[in-house]
């Protein structure tokens, strides 16, 4: 079958290739002939890829090891769920799995628009084609799934997929994080026809509007899987470390929540075309940096392909797009003048304008701080480290800042702001977060922060108390909006409380979908103060002792083997006591997979709650003495991050909701039922997450909140004395998977 396979992404660049020429014609004749064979090239090269992916899946599932890609992967011992995560979890399947998406949202675009924005669209194909050609070439000659072995050498058993990818968030991390940077082609093409054909104006916003906000929830659900993954599964106690690799992920977030905002007021005010058009470039083009500096060697994480070889190929491709999009950008930059001005520094095109520069400068430091210990090692020989410490110093101030301009641009006004309006929406919001804020700290300190005996770096507790009066102040801007639309329904309508709520979200998705998306920035932002107060120790013990972190006793005692199809668990045992009452057993473990059991690996177990969570680790241990270390974290607040997120998602699927008539209009032709399938399938793919997690629970993956680490080679040698763990940008070259970013 692997013949088939290579056939289909042969014949996928062909058409592609001739799918650019089409496009191209019917833009600059009008030929409907020729449109038509655009679309159709486009529905052509996404059923071809299909057609390659099932070929994969299908090989993964009969265990075709002739296929080199397929025995790299995967082994006779793997689940069926994991068989199919295996299909992106080296760099050709995840590539393929790209390629495929790129295809798939450029047919739904095609289908959903094919009786409007004709001015754009035949542009829109070519550079979906375009940009589908030059991926192929790298998958065609590059870096080909389907390659087989030499008869003679033709592997009976699969190497088997790194177990640090066999947790189920990693299964489904990578393909929200591909599908984000792949989907965001499609807003990407709408801008460069707006530059092709010449008109500036609104329209290719009003067209890209709710495309850019695909690919911006699909890269938010990743990057929040990719946070969990990182805590529960590294054993370093945190969901962020500034890896490069999680740093290539956020850049194109950070410019897209820029952009999303900024073309609301070229929507309203007619501002800002060169700045949009420069941000979808520079958005997209970051996707494709991202992929290259994973796939490239150019930087060394825990995340990125060990042995990439198409490197070159991703550089000539980020050149040549970044060159023809800015080309066209220069072209275009006298008819990009913007119809009006700022009216005033006080209102809320500035506050927006600003929040934009918070972001970019964000992204600014996050790409500078990536990149800048390679380029020093390239011109001086000497190695320099960027650690977490260097980020925070300049990310929590910037942070802060848009927390504060997040807040102000909720509830100032349009144009000019002035006495009046300060009085009507500011008074409260202030007052609120000058009571609550001290409130709070009061509260939290006299009920815990004696037990904990945790005195916070003066900067950093002045840093959490800033970001705690932020959010008060902005949680109240928003609760203030939304009792004031409700309050304005309920007199008009005669409606509830809860009638109003979802018809005001209903009538009015876009303003108060943000508004809730702002929330949960709020609670993440909660959580981040609360890592100010986290507890850490190493601990080393013997059989039946006990160890006493904050107000938490924990007591191990002793190890227990679990015999699994694919591995075997050794679980430690720990009742964990408060003030002298039994709260839980926790029972970290250290799996060894059958199939590779020259890197055993550790499952974490935690209890979260909204307070604080309570981490273990089992780092090593000795079979004979029943010594073992672990690694013990309190860390409050941490269940707001993820909380905070499940918000974002859902305010974020309120802006994308469909409109009645869109849901209602099913004739041929209106795209009714596109643009409800295409928000089904998102909805579908926003709360997967939450099955599989609940799932998780009840199967032979693990508990819920227990899940594998790989560890540095030191601890394996080590004589069971903890030593400092490292975070995954400092681990070991040698512990590196190689899978998706």
């Amino acid at each position: 079958m692997s013949w088939l396979g290579s056939f289909s992404i042969y014949f996928a660049l062909y058409v592609a290739m001739v799918g650019i020429g089409f496009g191209a014609v019917a833009a600059l004749t009008g030929s409907r002939r020729f449109l038509h064979a655009a679309r159709f090239a486009v529905y052509t090269v996404f059923g071809a890829l299909t057609v390659a992916s099932a070929v994969l899946i299908h090989a993964f599932l009969t265990h075709d090891f002739s296929i080199q890609y397929v025995a790299g992967f995967s082994d006779h011992t793997m689940p069926t769920f994991y068989l199919l995560g295996a299909f992106w979890g080296g760099q050709a399947g995840s590539l393929l799995f790209w390629i495929w998406m790129v295809t798939l949202f450029s047919s739904i675009c095609v289908y959903v628009n094919r009786d409007r924005y004709q001015q754009f669209m035949p542009w829109v194909m070519s550079v979906c084609m375009a940009v589908t050609m030059g991926l192929l070439i790298i998958l065609v000659f590059g870096s080909n799934p389907f390659e087989g072995y030499q008869l003679i050498d033709d592997p009976t058993h699969g190497e088997g997929l790194n177990p640090l990818l066999q947790t189920p968030k990693m299964i489904i991390h990578p393909p929200f994080l591909l599908s984000g940077m792949a989907t965001m082609t499609v807003p990407f093409a709408f801008a460069i026809a707006a530059l092709l054909s010449g008109n500036l104006g609104n329209t290719w916003v009003e067209a890209a509007r709710k495309w850019i906000l695909i690919p911006w929830l699909l890269l938010t659900i990743g990057n929040i899987l990719g946070g969990m993954w990182a805590y529960e599964e590294l054993g370093w106690g945190g969901y962020w470390a500034w890896d490069p690799v999680e740093n290539a992920s956020l850049l194109p977030w950070l410019t897209s929540t820029a952009l999303i905002h900024s073309l609301l007021i070229q929507e309203r005010r007619g501002m800002l075309k060169r700045w949009n058009i420069g941000l979808m470039i520079s958005t997209f083009l970051l996707t494709i940096f991202g992929t290259y500096i994973t796939r490239s060697g150019l930087i060394e994480s825990i995340h990125s392909f060990a042995q990439s070889e198409i490197g070159p190929y991703f550089l000539t491709l980020l050149l040549t797009l970044a060159t023809v999009s800015l080309a066209l950008f220069v072209w275009r930059w006298s008819k990009l003048k913007a119809e009006q001005r700022l009216d005033s520094p006080v209102s809320r095109e500035a506050a927006f304008i600003f929040n934009n520069w918070m972001f970019l400068s964000m992204a600014t430091v996050v790409l500078f701080g990536t990149l800048w210990p390679r380029i020093k090692e390239w011109f001086t020989g000497q190695e320099v480290a960027m650690g977490p410490q260097w980020f925070n110093r300049w990310m929590i101030p910037l942070g802060l800042l848009m927390l504060l301009m997040m807040g102000i641009g909720t509830i100032i006004a349009w144009r000019r702001a002035n006495w009046k309006n300060f009085q009507r929406n500011f008074i409260i919001p202030i007052a609120a977060s000058a009571v609550l804020t001290p409130l709070s700290i009061a509260a939290y300190w006299f009920a815990r922060g004696v037990d904990l005996g945790v005195t916070p770096d003066a900067v950093i507790a002045a840093y959490a108390i800033t970001a705690i009066g932020l959010c008060y102040f902005v949680a109240a801007t928003i609760v203030q909006e939304f009792y004031r639309g409700m309050s304005a329904r309920r007199q008009a309508h005669e409606e509830s409380w809860t009638q109003s709520l979802i018809r005001l979200c209903m009538k009015q998705k876009r303003r108060y979908g943000g508004y809730i998306v702002h929330l949960g920035v709020v609670f993440a932002f909660v959580a981040f103060a609360g890592n100010s107060m986290k507890i850490e120790q190493d601990l080393s013990l013997e059989r039946g002792q006990s160890v006493t972190i904050g107000d938490y006793t924990l007591t191990y005692q002793g190890l227990h083997p679990e015999e699994h199809r694919e591995r075997t668990m050794y679980m430690a045992t720990m009742p964990v006591e408060r003030n002298g009452k039994h709260l839980y057993n926790l029972y970290p473990g250290k799996p060894v997979f059958h199939a590779t059991e020259e890197m055993p690996i550790s499952e974490i177990d935690i209890r979260s709650t909204p307070m604080e969570d309570l981490y273990v680790a089992l780092v090593n241990f000795d079979p004979q003495s029943q010594t073992a270390v672990f690694k013990v974290f309190v860390s409050p607040f941490t269940w707001f991050f993820w909380f905070g997120g499940v918000i974002l998602v859902l305010g974020a699927l309120i802006c994308l909701w469909p409109a009645k008539r869109s849901l209602d209009n099913l004739r041929p032709g209106e795209g009714g039922w596109g643009r409800a399938a295409i928000f089904g399938s998102l909805v579908a793919l926003s709360f997967s997450p939450i099955i599989i997690w609940t799932a998780e629970s009840h199967s032979d993956w693990g508990s819920a909140q227990r899940y594998e680490m790989m560890v540095t080679s030191e601890y394996e040698e080590s004589s069971l004395m903890p030593t400092e763990l490292s975070p995954p940008s400092e681990l070991d070259n040698s512990t590196r998977s190689e899978g998706p970013s």
